[in-house]
Order: structure tokens, then C-alpha cells, then sequence
């Protein structure tokens, strides 16, 4: 099996979308079983389904790639200068960092909405997650760079997460090498130490070699020692981002608040303002029922006057009647 025929394979099914990489993947497995190539077959049917963080994360490697790039040369910036201590220049580059990432975040987001995707908080925390360890990793970063990852990376201050699951396809060894220059979190064992004394070693001798094996010694244990606090650094810098990003989402949050209660204050005072025009409206509406109150009473009044001057007046013709047929 040739190594440039898997990665070319690799290559153009982590290009897909997730969901056309199964159907891609198994039909490039037929035609490796078709041409004869078992080995190749059982290989790219290895190749794993990339989750949507990682897939997105390819994406970026293969359509802007030249943020990506700048990010990985600051990371590795960035651990040069942790590994040396030296704060300024950190605090420096760690802003730099904070744009990079959150300008490739804000771009991965558009190639998924270009693909019909809704990106979710999880989904936009693993694409920063693993770009971050893409800056704090130098084997991480050689696997992003590569655009194969199946599994989106994370940085737990001494080193990638299951970095060899995360890169479905890388080649040997099985774990990224890091570019030239780099040197990647100390994993392996420390060297056997020597022995104390050797043959026909002389006293000058021997003692020359204790006094380089103690500096060697010494050299190793603060190179961990900066390793361990550049892990500390890097962590930290993560949580300032993430607070950061809190304190972005809590001041978006706090001015929707004040829009929605500015908005409930405007219907409150238009609220209030009908009120009264209803008051004014009601007071005026009492007065007149008022005033056509008395007006009914005064009519009702003079009508029952005028009902008993008509009674008086009837009994005053019945009584002249009365008189006037006794004289006839």
C-alpha cells in the first residue's frame, strides 16, 4: 500500500461534508478491493466520520489557510516565548492569539452556515478548543495542519487529549511530528542515567563528567520547569478568554435587557397617558350626567306642578258647571 495513495484518499473525504463522507469512503474502499489492494482497503476503511467541530476545523485549514497558518507560526511563537519566559512578549502575542481565534471561529461559522448548518455553542467551543491546542501543542498543530482530524482537539495544560484518536489518518508515527524548531510537551521517558564510575576513568575525569551530568540534570529538570509553567500560562490565558467571551455574552445580554425595559417603559408611559385622557374623559362624562340629573329632576318637578295646577283647574270647571246648571 502506498502512503501517497491513503493520504490522497484521506485528503479528498475529509474535504466532504460529514454527511457525504460515509457514502465517498465506502466506495472509495470498493475500488481499492476491485484494484486488489486489500491492505489499502482495510485502511481507508478505517478513515472515520469527522464530527462537525472537526470537520469545520479542516475546512478552515483548506479554505483559509493562511489564518490558519499565521496561527500556528504564532503558537509557535508563543511557545518559544513561554519556554523562555519572557512575559511581555506573551501578554503580546496572547492578544494576537485571542483575534486570530475568534476571527477563525467567526469563519468557521460561516462555512457551515454555507453548508445549511446551524453552528451550536458546543459545536463553536470545540472549534476554539482545538484550536487552541493547535497554539499550545506542537504535535497538535501538525495534525490540524494536516486537515484529517475525525475528532476535535483539546489542551489539558500537559498535553493533547487522545491526539493519535482525534487524526483519523496521519503518517507514521502515529503521532503528528511537530515542524522543525518545535519541541513537543515532554512525554518521554528521561534519559537512562549514566553510571557513576567507569574503568580507568581518572579522578579529574570522572569528576568533569558528574559536574556535565548534574548541569545536564539540572538543564532537563528547568526545561520541564518551563514547560510547566508555560502549560500554567497557556491555561490561564484560556480562562481569561473564556471570562472574556462570558463577559461579551453577559454585556450582549445586559443590552437586549435594557432595550426590552426601555421599550416596556415606553408602553408604561403610553399606558398611563391613555389613563388619564380616560379620567378627563370620565370626569367630563360625570359632569354632564350630572347637570342632565338636576335638568331631569327640575322637568320632573315642573311636570308634577303643572299636573297639579290641571287637577286644580278641572275641579274649579267641575264645581262652575255644578253652579251653573243649579241657576238654570
Amino acid at each position: 500500500m502506498q502512503d501517497a495513495e491513503l493520504a490522497t484518499a484521506a485528503e479528498e473525504l475529509y474535504a466532504l461534508s460529514p454527511g457525504d463522507f460515509t457514502a465517498a469512503r465506502d466506495e472509495r474502499v470498493a475500488q481499492a478491493r476491485t484494484s486488489g489492494d486489500r491492505e489499502l482497503a482495510r485502511a481507508i476503511g478505517a478513515l472515520r466520520r469527522p464530527a462537525v467541530s472537526a470537520w469545520l476545523v479542516n475546512q478552515l485549514v483548506r479554505e483559509a489557510g493562511d489564518q490558519v497558518g499565521e496561527l500556528l507560526a504564532l503558537g509557535e511563537s508563543l511557545r518559544q516565548a513561554q519556554q523562555s519566559l519572557a512575559g511581555e512578549q506573551v501578554r503580546d502575542l496572547s492578544a494576537q492569539r485571542r483575534r486570530l481565534v475568534a476571527a477563525l471561529v467567526t469563519e468557521a461559522k460561516r462555512l457551515a452556515e454555507r453548508d445549511g448548518r446551524t453552528v451550536g455553542l458546543q459545536v463553536e467551543r470545540e472549534v476554539e478548543a482545538t484550536l487552541q491546542a493547535a497554539l499550545a501543542d506542537a504535535g497538535a498543530a501538525a495534525a490540524v495542519r494536516a486537515g484529517c482530524l475525525a475528532s476535535p482537539l483539546s489542551y489539558a495544560g500537559l498535553g493533547v487529549g487522545d491526539e493519535a484518536g482525534a487524526v483519523s489518518w496521519q503518517r507514521a508515527p502515529a503521532r503528528a511530528k511537530a515542524p522543525a524548531g518545535e519541541q513537543a510537551p515532554a512525554k518521554a521517558k528521561a534519559p537512562a542515567p549514566r553510571p557513576r564510575a567507569r574503568p580507568g576513568e581518572t579522578a579529574e575525569e570522572r569528576a568533569a563528567r558528574l559536574a556535565a551530568e548534574e548541569a545536564d540534570r539540572k538543564e532537563r529538570q528547568a526545561a520541564a520547569e518551563a514547560e510547566r509553567r508555560a502549560a500554567k500560562i497557556a491555561e490561564a490565558e484560556q480562562a481569561v478568554s473564556r471570562a472574556s467571551d462570558g463577559v461579551a455574552a453577559a454585556a450582549a445580554d445586559l443590552a437586549e435587557a435594557e432595550a426590552r425595559f426601555t421599550s416596556a417603559r415606553a408602553a408604561q408611559e403610553s399606558a398611563r397617558q391613555q389613563v388619564e385622557r380616560l379620567d378627563r374623559e370620565l370626569s367630563q362624562a360625570i359632569a354632564v350626567e350630572s347637570q342632565a340629573n338636576r335638568a331631569a329632576r327640575d322637568a320632573q318637578r315642573g311636570k308634577e306642578a303643572a299636573a297639579r295646577a290641571a287637577d286644580e283647574a278641572r275641579r274649579r270647571l267641575a264645581r262652575a258647571e255644578a253652579a251653573a246648571r243649579r241657576l238654570g
